[in-house]
């Protein structure tokens, strides 16, 4: 990485930085979240059987994305920090872990997907009439999932060393190759659901492709060779002294996910379908906010590496205000609107009315949700992993699993759908204590 393009970081203004950082970040995951939907709109079609074995195998690709993400956000933070403290040999090491890694885990997981399917699929809760279709789109996704494993862990790369233009790009490809793919694979060829699955495989081919062209191709200032390919054991352990958290933070989504389908399931295949399109509109109105956090990631830690503490505060401030206004507006428009978001996906009343009640519930919180993910940012971008840890399992699982378990025992499905704004709150309150005993340590506070 040049040398001016990191020093940015320790002193061109926080406004600018973050606004370079975290638009292209935000404008990937959007795209990113668009393709979800529009995937989600094209299975629809085939109705809300289909909804729902989308839904109860979308666990099985976030478990991947869990062990991606997870890698990823902790080599970016090994790369900032890395760079920040003028070491680039261990920064390169760290981009090669992330390579080799994945294509380990993209075999394992091929293997372990073919060869015990049917158990996965009933631990996620499949139920009988939903089982086959489910295996259609899954026995795709293992197959394909050295491509999941390269393109979210390469993409945090990338903007670790300097370039969230190219990541951004690399997003929107990749979605808009699903997007045109979708309909032909689905329709045209007359494959259902299988066909999303393989629609969505080759969409992160071309990802990664353009990935892998950057580093290779002698476009990066940061040069790979197969010897930073080889295992490397001491940055392997730093990668996830900081990676686990992130990683253990998707699993405790993954986790709660398919404890509520789980539950779910003994009301039949609506309430999953509901739950299903409801998450995907989550993921619409929270993906601003993870760009916005991914764009910080690598401030924070530069900063970090270099004590300017004063900037990281700022940093936090301002990208907490940004999160809070984007996740505040989406939760009114979905309490006010829930049907006319949710008629995008299906034209079924009965499910559109069971997940617009469910909608309405599980916004109450939203405002809150902002911070207590920019705060979580600091932890990991900062190299703190026990309270990453800590909080990576907080909000998933233990708060909304417990609450899950105790809250629809009492109050039946309703109380499926308090469990999220419950977990919430409680979430962000204990994220908002330690990010102010942090930065009390260096005289500082949030608030002022």
């Amino acid at each position: 990485m040049k040398q001016n393009n990191a020093t940015q970081m320790g002193e061109e203004s926080i406004g600018k930085l973050l606004v370079r950082f975290s638009v292209p970040a935000t404008a990937g995951m959007l795209v990113m979240a668009t393709y979800n939907i529009v995937d989600t709109i094209f299975v629809g079609m085939l109705g809300s059987k289909a909804i729902a074995a989308l839904s109860v195998a979308f666990p099985f690709q976030m478990l991947l994305g869990a062990v991606a993400i997870g890698t990823g956000v902790g080599a970016a933070s090994l790369i900032s920090r890395s760079l920040g403290s003028g070491d680039s040999s261990q920064a390169v090491r760290a981009v090669g872990q992330v390579i080799g890694l994945s294509l380990i885990y993209g075999f394992m997981v091929a293997i372990l997907g073919f060869t015990y399917l049917d158990p996965l699929l009933k631990l996620f809760g499949a139920t009988p009439d939903i089982i086959g279709l489910t295996g259609e789109y899954v026995t795709v996704i293992a197959a394909g999932s050295v491509m999941f494993f390269l393109i979210m862990g390469l993409n945090n790369v990338v903007r670790a060393v300097g370039h969230p233009q190219l990541s951004m790009k690399v997003m929107i490809i990749s979605a808009l190759t699903n997007i045109i793919l979708d309909p032909i694979f689905i329709f045209t060829l007359g494959m259902g659901v299988r066909g999303a699955a393989v629609a969505t495989v080759l969409a992160k081919i071309v990802g990664v492709a353009m990935m892998l062209h950057f580093f290779l191709s002698g476009s990066s200032e940061v040069k790979i060779t197969l010897a930073c390919l080889k295992p490397c054991l001491q940055t392997i352990r730093k990668i996830y002294a900081i990676g686990l958290p992130a990683m253990i933070l998707q699993i405790s989504t993954n986790l709660s996910l398919v404890f509520a389908n789980n539950i779910l399931a003994a009301y039949g295949h609506l309430p999953i379908a509901a739950l299903g399109l409801i998450f995907r509109l989550f993921m619409f109105a929270l993906m601003p906010v993870i760009g916005v956090s991914q764009g910080l990631m690598p401030i924070i830690g530069y900063n970090f590496g270099a004590g300017k503490m004063v900037r990281i505060r700022e940093a936090l401030v301002k990208g907490t205000l940004v999160s809070t206004v984007i996740v505040s507006l989406f939760g009114i428009l979905y309490f006010t609107w829930p049907a006319a978001f949710l008629s995008i996906f299906s034209r079924e009343q009965e499910l559109i009315d069971l997940a617009s009640r469910a909608l309405r519930i599980m916004v109450i919180m939203f405002p809150v949700i902002g911070a207590q993910i920019v705060f979580s940012t600091y932890f990991q971008a900062a190299g703190r992993g026990v309270p990453s840890l800590l909080l990576s399992i907080l909000r998933e699982v233990l708060l909304f699993i417990p609450f899950l378990l105790l809250f629809s025992r009492y109050f039946g499905l309703d109380g499926v759908w308090f469990s999220r704004p419950a977990s919430d709150l409680l979430a962000f309150i204990f994220t908002f204590y330690l990010i102010t005993r942090e930065l009390k340590k260096h005289n500082l506070s949030l608030l002022k």
